[in-house]
């Protein structure tokens, strides 16, 4: 992996022939189609003989294949050439308040494993790290792909993060330097690391809903409820990487004690947690579910509740739709803000869309203005619940350019 993470700053020939085989390899793994060697020496701004012996060159330690034949009305037919996906890969991990997931992906981002350890709890201790580190370090192991093939790790974790500088601010904020720096010293491979949220908003921006449109809203709602804001085509991260902390606008209806040791925050109305604990109060109040059929109260999560809503239990329904409409609420007051193209809704939450679409559409059409929410859509993430370990994955190659 010498090519892409050398440090190439001293000017020398040797150095400059590195980059011109980065500017070769970036252009082919971000392109829709295989290249010819004129082709990619024009984009690339090369001459043909030089451009020629440095393709050669990565054609012989295989980073470049040849996958065909470009069809031509007539004549010689020229060879078209990609990266081999399989020359390097980027490891993707999302580390939530309970669970932690870790998929490892080709250079097209394509998973080719996938490791989860849902009895895993989040703390701010040093023994907490240790288990992130050694379920990483096995993880890799259990792939059987060699470390000197992995390019990096991207780490998508919950609190507050900057990743500007490595630090999160929440959890594991005991290290003497960054996490990121501790971190790549213990796996020996070079690591990055931002909020949960915005690793979702990636995810969407490079591979999502989010694709082809330059402002967006990429909406995290599952246990917690953050935000992604993608604004002229860039993820807004903030002075300090903070931006988006959708949860904590003061906008809730009621007056319970958020985890940041304020009141009134959105978070404490929408949000999985905040959903266990309404389902609670109104049970506790007299109301019924088919879920305690099943289920003792102290035992039912937000997902049991999203799945008896889907199967059509009547309290359910009426807290997530409940929910929705607030959430609608904050995000007219938004739309009005900055008006976004488009609202992406991800996270654990997409599996209601049924009943979350209209209550939320409603809550926008009582704050937003009229002009900019017709210009704005709403929809459901396409991506899947793995959306989060994507974007995390897409950290380390956006870091090298080759997505």
């Amino acid at each position: 992996m010498e090519l892409f993470l050398k440090d190439i700053r001293n000017v020398n020939n040797a150095n400059r022939h590195y980059a011109q085989k980065r500017k070769i390899i970036s252009l082919l793994n971000k392109a829709e189609n295989p290249l010819t060697i004129p082709g990619i020496c024009k984009k690339v701004k090369l001459s043909i003989p030089t451009g020629t012996k440095l393709i050669n060159e990565l054609i012989e330690t295989q980073i470049i294949v040849e996958v065909g034949k470009m069809e031509t009305e007539n004549g010689r037919r020229p060879s078209v050439y990609k990266v081999d996906p399989d020359y390097a890969y980027c490891i993707g991990v999302v580390i939530l308040l309970k669970g932690i997931s870790l998929s490892i992906f080709n250079l097209e981002m394509k998973e080719v494993y996938k490791f989860d350890n849902n009895d895993f709890i989040l703390e701010n201790t040093s023994e907490c790290l240790a288990d992130v580190i050694a379920f990483i370090g096995n993880s890799i192991s259990d792939s059987k792909i060699d470390l000197n093939k992995i390019l990096g790790v991207g780490i998508g974790i919950t609190g507050r993060i900057n990743s500007q500088t490595g630090n999160s601010y929440n959890y594991f904020n005991f290290l003497e330097n960054s996490l990121t720096s501790y971190l790549s010293e213990q796996l020996s491979v070079p690591v990055y690391i931002d909020n949960d949220t915005h690793v979702l908003g990636i995810a969407e921006q490079f591979f999502g809903e989010a694709k082809s449109v330059k402002n967006a809203f990429v909406v995290n709602l599952s246990r917690g409820l953050g935000l992604a804001i993608i604004a002229n085509g860039e993820i807004v991260i903030g002075e300090q990487g903070f931006a988006g902390e959708f949860g904590h606008i003061q906008f809730a209806e009621s007056d319970k004690l958020c985890l940041c040791g304020k009141r009134g925050c959105l978070g404490t109305e929408v949000s999985g947690y905040a959903l266990e604990q309404n389902f609670k109060e109104q049970v506790q109040s007299g109301e019924i579910s088919l879920l305690l059929n099943s289920k003792d109260i102290s035992e039912i999560q937000y997902g049991d509740i999203l799945k008896a809503a889907w199967e059509g239990d009547a309290l359910s329904i009426s807290l997530i739709h409940k929910m929705g409409f607030l959430i609608g609420k904050a995000l007219g007051n938004m739309v009005n803000f900055l008006n976004p193209g488009i609202i992406i809704i991800g996270g654990k939450f997409v599996s209601a869309k049924e009943v979350l679409t209209d209550s939320i559409k409603s809550g926008m059409t009582h704050t937003a203005l009229s002009l900019p929410l017709r210009s704005c859509e709403l929809i459901f993430s396409s991506i899947g619940t793995d959306a989060a370990i994507k974007g995390a994955g897409a950290i380390v190659l956006c870091k090298l350019q080759l997505i």
